[in-house]
């Protein structure tokens, strides 16, 4: 019978060190930097002047330099971490406290100590030398507590002004977009429809997101974009609209905005695409071309009561001073010229 003897069993080698929380160097050794430092200068300044000679404000300033060292070390990272952080408690750990009312008792002190110091034999000036040391001594003691709530205010206004955009843009797509897509399910099998409809929705969010739409009294540019946006939404078409310039929209440039109404109804009419109406409006006068890409007609065999053209477009604009030109020919696209003189405000 043999004696058990005790099996040594190889250990798992270690692929890789395991993850240690690594700490911070301590902050002591530069508090007594800081402090042997200050005692540096102290010395040196004695020896300069001498003890009896130094003025009496020097002490309590290096002891306030003290006392803003301890307040402002813990502050700054804490403050810094989490700006949106509204309690202190966890920020900090006790050390960071006790550093914290070490400091501020070192710094009413130090503050204290100088509002002793009579510099002067006038009890008004030295009340009001002291009264405003002391107030900006209280300020640099608290300006990181201070800048903390600048930033949260600043934060919290951008939060709102975020919130309120998102609400305004939550609004929209519900009013717009929703109920397009539900008309869009319903008429599915109409193909005609569901393009106008997404057409038209496709409009409504350039607009929306790219543009502020101005008010079609005030903007010409906004009274040209409705004159096509109803011709698209009436015939299905597509229109490519650019408008350069804006202005007032004056009796002058709403019968512009007519001619221009009737000649794209012409050409979603009669024509075919692509369909591109283009407005610039200059210092003298506001210009119009709209265009398709065929069949074209003769302008010269338009019968006499066939008003559309002679009436809607080129005599609309005549009375006001303009003129307007049809360029066009069988089997070629056809182009009509809009152009009035701006008035002057």
């Amino acid at each position: 019978m043999c004696d058990d003897v005790p099996v040594s069993t190889p250990q798992a080698t270690r692929i890789a060190t395991p993850l240690e929380q690594r700490r911070s160097a301590p902050a002591w050794w530069r508090a007594l930097l800081g402090l042997a430092a200050l005692s540096g200068a102290g010395a040196l300044a004695v020896q300069r002047w001498g003890a009896e000679d130094l003025p009496p404000w020097v002490f309590p300033a290096l002891l306030f330099i003290v006392s803003l060292g301890l307040m402002w070390s813990p502050l700054d990272g804490a403050f810094g971490q989490d700006a949106r952080r509204l309690d202190m408690h966890g920020l900090f750990q006790r050390a960071d406290w006790v550093r914290l009312l070490v400091g501020f008792v070192v710094g009413l002190a130090a503050l204290g100590w100088f509002a002793t110091w009579e510099f002067t034999e006038s009890v008004v000036v030295r009340s009001t030398v002291a009264s405003l040391v002391v107030v900006l001594g209280l300020a640099l003691m608290l300006a990181p507590w201070w800048m903390r709530l600048i930033r949260q205010v600043s934060i919290e206004r951008t939060e709102r002004v975020r919130e309120h955009e998102r609400a305004e843009i939550a609004a929209h797509l519900h009013d717009s977009v929703l109920q397009t897509l539900t008309l869009i399910r319903a008429r599915a099998d109409d193909p005609d429809t569901v393009a106008r409809l997404a057409r038209a929705q496709e409009r409504d969010l350039r607009a929306y997101l790219y543009a502020g739409r101005a008010d079609p009294s005030q903007s010409v540019a906004t009274a040209i974009a409705d004159a096509v946006a109803d011709i698209e939404d009436a015939y299905g078409v597509v229109v490519d609209t650019v408008t350069v310039g804006d202005a007032p929209l004056s009796d002058t440039l709403a019968a512009a905005v007519a001619a221009t109404r009737e000649a794209t109804a012409n050409a979603a009419r009669h024509g075919i695409g692509p369909i591109s109406v283009y407005a610039e409006l200059t210092a003298t006068g506001f210009e119009v071309f709209v265009r398709d890409a065929g069949p074209g007609f003769d302008p010269a065999s338009i019968e006499e009561d066939r008003a559309g053209i002679r009436h809607s477009i080129v005599g609309r604009v005549q009375r006001y001073g303009g003129r307007a030109t049809v360029n066009s020919a069988p089997g070629s696209r056809t182009e009509v010229t809009i152009s009035v003189p701006r008035e002057e405000n």
